[in-house]
């Protein structure tokens, strides 16, 4: 069966996701995977401040993926892979710039 959407990085995330540890890597492609046939799982927020931006926690929830949902296109672009502590910061700056 084909996804119900498609899944894309941003430049920055992919080479964020490059950088996890082996453990930390693999829950977050189980992550991305999810997200292909929901783009809005259970666990999944909504965030404040950055419409059509959302998060879902992975990796001990120490981890955040961001990422924006396309309707007309469907498809998922993921924007961040950090921990939590970095997730959001310039999230507001770097949606202006793309």
């Amino acid at each position: 069966m084909a996804s119900a959407w498609r899944v894309e990085f941003a430049q920055s995330a992919l080479r964020e996701f490059r950088q996890l540890d082996d453990r930390a890597k693999a829950e977050a492609k189980r992550a991305i995977a999810d997200l292909e046939e929901d783009p809005f799982p259970a666990g999944s927020i909504p965030l404040r401040g950055n419409p059509g931006f959302f998060r879902i926690r992975f990796y001990r929830d120490a981890y955040r993926i961001v990422y924006g949902v396309s309707g007309k296109q469907r498809k998922v672009i993921i924007q961040r892979v950090r921990p939590r502590a970095s997730a959001y910061y310039g999230l507001e700056k770097s949606r202006r710039l793309a």
